[in-house]
């Protein structure tokens, strides 16, 4: 072992993103590096219920030896089917489901379904023991600087008035990133905006769910209707190998998108309040509220003592010009906070992960070239992130049928006429089309591409 470190590398934010570059840090650098979690809150936890990782992402589960221990608490190991409904329209042309609306069946081949929670603590239990490896809780980052007697370093300054060195400093500090407002020296052109959605998000128990219906699709598939006149769609579907239902349902106002929000970013939601948000939707919709509001209300019942809905307003990253300063990265929802309406905010944070540990795993890498590494890591990560977000924009808007596929520039197959049904089909098919890089692209061409960009700028080749 050595007595030193080669680098000391800062990950501020104990995310999943922070996360997993600390297990990738650890499993492909041994202690070349020294490792530093800085976590603001007293210990880690995880907003959020439901999430969803696509092959491409479960790659790099696999080549970090998580795979085993995700699969156990996974949902959909060999993907889900995804009932696309129109809630406002009665059958017209397609196989008609529960509700007598029409619908379609997409597969969403690969993708697996876990509780975020469960997702984390898998992530934890592979935290490495030290002497290299530590986490700091209620250590929240104020601001950053080059070290003054060594602009090689980076001095962190937290807001208890403690400060730490560093070689690299990671931001994986989310869509709030000190991290980001220090790199753009507060630049608006940096800020978050409203993507014009907000979205209702609860968890209920597959219980609560069967004694209002025993045979709704949800308990062991997903479904998402959407309703036109409202701009609005729904996901529910099946995690904790099928122990619960999450749902997330959207209010989308499309003049909204890029404005700020007026309001609070999260916050609690009564049962009434959705209620009436999704009033006049089918019966199946409905139900789920029900449920939920059983859950919510019943919390003497330990199978239905769910957590209550929240309101959660969708805010997103504009499209950042770089996502490196010289020895200074953003990772995750800090570089690219998205529209989640491909399942992929998650995926994208543990792919930076994956890419950066990966460079930094090189035993050519020093303090002196970090800055190149970075620029590739930039070169390699930015596009691809950047273009999953403007898939996932696109996505929810055909959802809420604000946007064609045309207009989303997808190429469809043509259906034979121009009815509601044709349009759900031609929807299905967008969804389908835009989702492909999650499944016939693969992360390890895009490692493969970073090292040998790091080998050129290095002027050898590894073995």
């Amino acid at each position: 072992m050595a007595d030193q470190p080669a680098l000391r590398v800062a990950i501020v934010g104990g995310g999943i993103g922070g996360l997993v570059l600390a297990v990738a840090l650890r499993k492909l650098c041994g202690d070349r590096i020294r490792v530093d979690i800085y976590e603001a809150a007293h210990a880690f936890s995880e907003i959020g219920a439901g999430i969803g990782v696509w092959p491409r992402v479960w790659a790099t589960m696999e080549a970090l030896d998580l795979a085993g221990d995700l699969s156990a608490v996974a949902t959909g190991n060999d993907g889900q089917e995804l009932q696309m409904r129109r809630s406002d329209n009665p059958t017209d042309g397609i196989e008609s489901g529960s509700g007598s609306l029409m619908n379609v069946w997409l597969k969403m081949r690969g993708i697996r379904a876990f509780h975020r929670a469960e997702f984390q603590a898998v992530l934890i239990a592979h935290l490495p023991p030290g002497p290299f490896y530590a986490t700091h809780f209620n250590k929240r980052l104020s601001s950053y600087a080059p070290t003054q007697d060594d602009s090689d370093t980076i001095t962190l300054t937290f807001v208890d008035g403690t400060t730490a060195v560093c070689d690299l400093l990671v931001g994986c500090d989310g869509i709030k990133s000190v991290v980001r407002s220090t790199l753009y020296r507060s630049s608006p052109t940096a800020d978050p905006v409203w993507s014009g959605s907000v979205a209702y998000r609860s968890l209920i128990s597959q219980e609560a769910l069967r004694e209002v219906n025993p045979e709704h699709p949800s308990l062991t598939k997903g479904m998402m209707p959407s309703h036109r006149p409202a701009l609005q769609h729904l996901v529910a579907f099946p995690i904790s190998n099928h122990k619960f239902v999450n749902i997330v349902a959207f209010v989308t106002e499309a003049e909204g998108e890029g404005t700020k929000y007026e309001g609070e970013w999260m916050r609690e939601a009564s049962k009434q309040e959705v209620q009436e948000a999704y009033a006049g939707w089918e019966p199946l919709v409905m139900q789920l509220i029900e449920a939920s509001s059983a859950s919510w209300e019943a919390n003497d019942r330990p199978l239905t003592s769910i957590d209550k809905a929240s309101l959660w307003a969708i805010n997103t990253v504009p499209r950042l010009p770089t996502y490196v300063g010289e020895r200074v990265v953003l990772l995750g929802d800090a570089a690219h906070a998205m529209n989640p309406h491909q399942g992929s905010g998650a995926g994208q944070a543990i792919e930076d992960s994956f890419i950066l540990a990966s460079l930094l795993a090189d035993s050519r890498v020093t303090r002196r070239v970090l800055p190149k590494v970075l620029e590739i890591y930039d070169s390699v990560r930015r596009p691809v992130s950047q273009d999953v977000a403007r898939r996932s924009r696109d996505q929810g808007r055909i959802f809420d049928c604000i946007l064609s596929p045309s207009d989303a520039g997808v190429d469809v197959p043509e259906t034979t006429g121009n009815s509601l049904a044709d349009d759900l089909v031609r929807r299905s098919a967008a969804a389908q089309q835009l989702l492909l890089w999650a499944k016939d692209t693969t992360i390890m061409d895009d490692r493969d591409k970073a090292l040998r960009a790091l080998d050129a700028a290095l002027g050898t080749t590894s073995p």
